[in-house]
């Protein structure tokens, strides 16, 4: 684990916390210009991993509510079925939180819903 450590023996937890502030920018940043720090490319990973739930979760509620509507009472199936969404949204904010906590105490552990996603 010495690949973890800065020179002051400490784990960057700063880069991992900036991957959950910027959700997009952060990771980016860690993912192209600190490719040798796996604690910080860790979190930036589960970062990209909610910013994917953020936008998958509506687009396939779009494309679903599309395809529904064309069926008698389509409409009405596609408005409930958008509480999904809702559930989706506030398993992103459990696992953000979680996300912030866990770089702020310097653990590797996986955000809850989404951290297995991408087998990190």
């Amino acid at each position: 684990m010495t690949e973890d450590l800065e020179t002051n023996g400490k784990l960057n937890v700063d880069a991992a916390l900036l991957a959950y502030l910027l959700p997009v920018i952060g990771p980016a940043y860690i993912l192209a210009l600190r490719k040798d720090d796996s604690f910080s490319r860790y979190h930036a990973i589960q970062s990209l991993t909610i910013v994917m739930a953020l936008i998958l979760a509506p687009a396939v509620w779009f494309l679903f509510a599309w395809l529904v509507s064309l069926l008698p009472f389509g409409g009405v199936v596609a408005a409930y079925i958008f509480a999904l969404v809702v559930a989706v949204y506030l398993a992103v904010v459990v696992a953000w939180i979680a996300g912030i906590i866990n770089a702020l105490r310097a653990r590797r552990a996986r955000v809850p819903f989404f951290g297995r996603l991408l087998g990190t």
